[in-house]
């Protein structure tokens, strides 16, 4: 009497092929869900330490090193997002007082009535996660803007 093999015994190879054809595919796009959450989260650090920035700009505008004050806050609020996350990041600060904008330690003759700008902008790196596949850079940019409410 022949044995005869069991038809799933033929194709436990077919299986595994459209296994790994149809996993691929399911992965990157759950790891680009991953990586698109990722950015969002950079994005909402990024506007909230800009925030931050412009309230302390706001409490201390007649500080002779305002700019560099702004900029380590900012800097502290990122919670190192800004060297991991971010390539090229930068905090400027700029005013406008009776229509003239000033930028840097320039804002200390901000008087209430004029507004005080923060810049935060960065370009976001996203994670490699297909090797050889470069992926694209996406810059980043919050700029939120308060009115003083009292100063010099």
């Amino acid at each position: 009497m022949a044995i005869r093999n069991s038809p799933n015994a033929r194709r436990s190879g077919a299986a595994a092929v459209e296994t790994a054809l149809v996993i691929l595919p399911f992965l990157m796009f759950v790891f680009g869900v991953f990586e698109y959450g990722r950015m969002l989260m950079a994005w909402n650090v990024l506007n909230n330490a800009a925030r931050e920035g412009c309230r302390f700009a706001l409490a201390n505008n007649t500080d002779p090193t305002l700019a560099a004050d702004v900029t380590t806050q900012v800097t502290n609020r990122m919670a190192g997002l800004n060297t991991s996350a971010f390539s090229s990041f930068t905090v400027t600060v700029s005013g406008t007082h009776l229509g003239t904008t000033y930028t840097g330690n320039g804002v200390n003759i901000l008087v209430a009535g004029d507004l005080i700008t923060v810049t935060a902008t960065g370009t976001y790196q996203f994670m490699n996660i297909i090797p050889l596949v470069t992926m694209p850079t996406l810059k980043l940019t919050s700029a939120p803007t308060m009115v003083c409410e009292g100063a010099t």
